[in-house]
């Protein structure tokens, strides 16, 4: 028990996910409005039906409680009246702001490998291009859901369906969403199996923190009187336990990289290794050999006859 809390302190405190949490709370918090009106913005430039308008408030709605349900809805669907400027400013301040959050786990995931960093323009690029990653990736959830759902209508098979197969689909996507995060963020690149053991936690956590988010609202929906509190509490606790599962997957992905350079088990790499092995020794047999036979004689034996 004692090893456990040993390895359990050396790898939350120890490699300092425990600092980076609030530092990624914070962007989460400071994103949660440009994130809203970016995915507006996108709606409003990408789609066209109404419809799909709906499913990107859904999924945004998943993380917010059910108070501020309408004023999204409203603010998604509104957005499409807007002008192109203030669309394209949306877009940007959405995608600033999530790179300040994709930074912080570039700076986990660097830090435990003991990589070096990227320089502050490129890294902010590299950033951006990943924002708009999560960005596209909760688009294409909601687009999938509209189209999961046209399909069942046209099939008829009897029944729709069934939602857990829907969850299931929606946690792969975030899962691979988390390990490309995890594999291009940081300057050296972390081999996919790496990254995908490290996106499974946080993959599931972005399903799941929504539906404990909706119990905490839940069951404290009767106390009108600290009704503003328990909101901004339920929304600080949400984005602060996803942080928290995202770091923790950045953490699992830098060491599973990191045991694998030490260790590395594939036959590939293995056989490769055999191979520079038997090479090196190869070349030292050879050196040997050629010393040998350039051996000049020694000076005693110099003109002496045999015999």
């Amino acid at each position: 028990m004692g090893r456990l809390l040993t390895r359990v302190h050396g790898f939350y405190w120890g490699d300092g996910i425990a600092d980076d949490v609030p530092a990624l709370t914070y962007y989460l918090v400071l994103s949660l409005a440009p994130f809203a009106l970016g995915l507006a913005a996108l709606e409003a430039l990408l789609l066209e039906d109404v419809l799909s308008a709906l499913q990107v408030a859904e999924q945004l709605n998943r993380f917010l409680p059910e108070a501020v349900h309408g004023e999204i809805r409203s603010l998604v669907l509104g957005t499409r009246d807007n002008s192109t400027l203030l669309l394209l400013l949306a877009l940007a301040a959405m995608l600033w702001t999530t790179s300040g959050g994709i930074g912080v786990i570039e700076r986990c995931l660097s830090r435990i490998l003991a990589c070096p960093r990227h320089n502050i323009v490129i890294g902010r690029i590299r950033n951006l291009g990943l924002g708009g990653l999560v960005a596209a990736a909760v688009i294409l959830a909601s687009l999938s859901t509209s189209v999961v759902s046209d399909v069942t209508y046209q099939l008829r098979p009897g029944q729709a369906i069934p939602g857990p197969a829907i969850l299931v689909f929606n946690t792969l996507g975030s899962v691979m969403v988390f390990a490309a995060i995890y594999r291009y963020a940081p300057l050296v690149r972390i081999r996919w199996r790496s990254a995908l053991v490290g996106g499974f936690p946080a993959g599931l956590a972005l399903q799941t923190v929504p539906a404990i988010v909706g119990l905490y609202v839940g069951a404290t929906a009767g106390f009108a009187a600290v009704r503003l509190f328990l909101l901004l509490a339920v929304v600080l606790l949400g984005l602060y336990i996803m942080a928290l599962f995202v770091l923790l997957g950045a953490g699992i992905a830098a060491r599973a990289e990191r045991r694998a350079r030490m260790y590395p088990s594939s036959p590939t790499v293995l056989r490769k290794a055999a191979r520079g092995a038997r090479d090196d020794a190869g070349d030292n047999g050879a050196g040997e050999r050629l010393h040998r036979d350039v051996q000049p004689a020694r000076p005693g034996l110099q003109g002496r006859s045999p015999g």
